[in-house]
């Protein structure tokens, strides 16, 4: 990957000059001193599911040539690693721009009015996603009308939407999917209504329909449509509002779907790319194009390697940019983060405050310039007045209390964070490489290339949440059984359409359009208009109360072409497997009146049980079940006699293995004398032992390789717990 540095000599000073430095080698002969035998490369080295191996230390002599220290650049010099201004966020701090993903535009106006009053100082307008798709919502498909955010169709919705928020003062966000140019109109339009000049608006009106194609798998229209609308936007923005961006880059559908963030980078670039490339193919000059690009990062829960991901995202966009031939001031990234959606819970939320506390830290110190915390009861409701405080105040507290924001590039300097940055850099520059030598992004996602890339990260990370190598605090581990759930959100997508519906027909039926007929006659002279007014017929038909879905029909006229469809990357949230069998042990507690429930056959001493017991504990625990602690039993008739009684279907024998090949065969034979029907279950699974105690009577083996959520399935399975 091209990056442009100069060595420069790094003068080594001793301190303490009269003691000898100790080197790598002998710290690590002292590590494996104290492991005693276990392998150094398993317990000390991690692996990423970006393949990365985390080293257990870092020094200077394994920072990587080209990649910081040795990288003299400053902030807001190219290529940007230490951020894109000068003077970081401690003097222009990142926007707290929250998204409200209210189906109308009423719900939507009344929260963003209170939260603008309560530290929020941007506006964020997630479209729901026939509003991206062009829809209007009585032509659309009732699924899509109102489903993750705000149904608008008209400037009048979009005035609703925005009644109270000076855009002059606070900046827009609005990611319009393949109809961005459609809601620049109607944003600008409403702006005129209010005596706003277009070149005071801000932010971002952005297209990003490679986004929504890997998002739904569909584009009603081609991209080659697409992409001159994006050039007519692109070229009256820079004459009319050159504050304001019109393309956008989410890395949100490869995110939600599992994707590493080597892939993430890789995505994101080489869709930016398509777009630059499409814009200057068109006549938009470089610079100008370059400076249309917004870009949308999902930030997970590895905390340093999502710090590093942000830094190489701004390294590897420079280069992109120098290489089309910009300025080094145009190739600057500006950039918004949004916490992880693919890594909230339903169960356990209030956890979900948490993760994204440390998500938010990791975008603010990774040099956001706008910023959305995700609500703790997104993956249950809409927010309510307090999730929303929550959330934003973790972003104001970032900035007022924990003063994140007056250091510039805080991990800068970071052998540990550097060598991060300069290996996802590495790798994410060979991966967009192998995108651009299929054709680019757009070639890419015909392919299937980056969905079956997803698809197979995506993969590992539920394997290795099945199996526990990675965690999730009150999901996987420390799971309480007994919490009592968010009462649910009542799902009205079909009011909401039907009242969308409702307000489009009388929209259509006021004076000044008396006709479907005299709304097309005016829309028809976009067709009549040459491409620089395009954008200002627009806007006059907007102002007129022409629709969305009207002014993409009149546009697009005669131009026709084929729909185009690929496999969508499937949207998903990791945490889902478990929450089935906790939304199963739910549903059984109401059906009989108590949780599922497992008997603990702790045998022997406590130090002999207490082990195997907590970890029985916890994996059943991950499924919404009951443990029943025995109290240490000396024979297996007193371990049966107490799991019988305490009306538990299954046991689970905890002890160790030396002691399992007499015991099991016992508690096996007591179990089928006595109460058949029981399970049994064993903790552990002693590999010389295992064909003998299922011959006994072994239904099931818990133990650290096992997947969980196909061990509680088959045992819910046998114990009459059903979704």
């Amino acid at each position: 990957m091209p990056v442009r540095t100069e060595q420069t000599e790094h003068t080594d000073i001793r301190l303490l000059s009269e003691f000898p430095p100790a080197t790598p080698e002998e710290w690590r002969l002292a590590a494996e001193k104290l492991l005693k035998g276990a392998p150094f490369e398993k317990k000390m080295i991690t692996r990423t599911h970006e393949g990365v191996e985390l080293q257990p230390m870092y020094w200077r002599p394994k920072i990587p040539a080209g990649s910081t220290p040795a990288s003299p650049e400053e902030p807001g010099e190219f290529p940007f690693t230490r951020g894109s201004l000068p003077v970081g966020t401690g003097a222009v701090p990142w926007l707290v721009a929250q998204e409200l993903t209210y189906p109308t535009y009423e719900e939507f106006n009344r929260a963003l009015r209170n939260d603008l009053e309560r530290g929020q100082n941007a506006v964020f307008l997630p479209l729901d996603r026939a509003s991206r798709m062009g829809e209007d919502p009585d032509q659309a498909d009732i699924a899509m009308v109102g489903s993750e955010g705000v149904s608008i169709a008209s400037v009048a919705g979009l005035s609703k939407a925005l009644d109270g928020a000076d855009l002059s003062a606070f900046p827009v966000y609005l990611e319009g999917g393949a109809s961005g140019p459609l809601f620049l109109a109607l944003a600008v339009a409403h702006a005129k209504m209010k005596r706003i000049r277009p070149a005071s608006l801000s932010g971002c009106i952005g297209s990003d329909p490679l986004g929504l194609l890997a998002q739904e798998g569909i584009l009603g229209s081609p991209l080659d449509v697409l992409y001159d609308e994006m050039a007519v936007a692109a070229e009256w923005t820079e004459r009319n509002a050159p504050r304001i961006r019109t393309i956008t880059v989410s890395t949100r559908p490869y995110h939600d779907g599992g994707a590493s963030a080597i892939e993430e980078l890789a995505f994101a670039i080489g869709t930016g790319a398509e777009y630059v490339r499409s814009l200057i193919q068109r006549g938009v000059p470089p610079d100008a194009a370059v400076r249309q690009v917004w870009f949308a990062f999902s930030v997970g829960p590895q905390f340093f390697l999502e710090i590093a991901k942000l830094r190489a995202a701004r390294v590897l966009w420079a280069n992109v940019a120098g290489a089309f031939g910009v300025h080094d001031a145009s190739a600057a990234m500006m950039m918004h983060v949004r916490t992880s959606a693919y890594n909230a819970t339903r169960v356990d939320p209030y956890v979900n405050m948490l993760r994204v506390t440390t998500e938010a830290l990791a975008g603010a110190m990774g040099g956001c310039n706008s910023m959305h915390v995700g609500f703790f009861d997104e993956t249950v409701r809409q927010p309510d007045e307090f999730s929303r405080r929550i959330a934003r105040n973790v972003q104001i507290l970032l900035q007022t209390e924990s003063h994140v924001d007056r250091v510039v590039d805080p991990t800068g300097g970071s052998w540990y964070v550097e060598s991060l940055t300069g290996e996802l850099a590495r790798r994410a520059w060979d991966l967009f490489q192998t995108i651009e030598q299929q054709g680019g992004m757009a070639a890419s996602l015909q392919s299937g290339f980056p969905q079956h890339s997803v698809a197979q990260t995506a993969q590992r990370r539920a394997e290795a949440l099945s199996l526990r190598k990675d965690v999730m605090v009150g999901l996987t581990t420390y799971a309480n059984p007994q919490e009592t759930p968010l009462e649910e959100g009542v799902d009205t997508l079909d009011t909401v359409r039907a009242r969308r519906a409702e307000t489009l027909r009388r929209l259509r039926m006021i004076p000044e359009r008396a006709s479907e007929a005299a709304v097309r006659e005016r829309l028809s002279r976009i067709l009549e208009t040459g491409r620089d007014s395009i954008m200002n017929a627009l806007v006059e038909a907007a102002a007129q109360g022409a629709t969305i879905g009207e002014m993409r029909t009149a546009w697009r006229a005669r131009r026709g072409g084929d729909t185009l469809h690929v496999m969508p990357v499937a949207r998903q949230r990791r945490a889902v497997p478990y929450e089935e069998l906790r939304a199963a042990a739910d549903a059984y507690a109401v059906r009989t009146g108590s949780r599922p429930a497992v008997f603990l056959a702790t045998m022997g001493p406590r130090a002999q049980h207490k082990v195997r017991a907590d970890f029985a504990t916890g994996f059943v625990a991950a499924g919404g079940c009951t443990a029943v602690a025995g109290t240490g039993y000396a024979t297996a008739e007193g371990a049966v006699s107490a799991a019988i009684a305490s009306g538990a279907p299954a046991l689970i024998i905890c002890s160790t293995d030396e002691t399992y090949p007499a015991l099991v065969p016992e508690i096996c034979k007591e179990v089928k004398k006595r109460k058949p029907s029981m399970m049994v279950i064993l903790a552990g699974y002693p590999p010389d032992h295992v064909e003998r105690f299922r011959a006994a009577g072994v239904e099931e083996f818990i133990h650290l390789r096992a997947n969980v959520p196909d061990v509680l399935h088959r045992m819910y399975g046998r114990m009459g717990v059903k979704a």
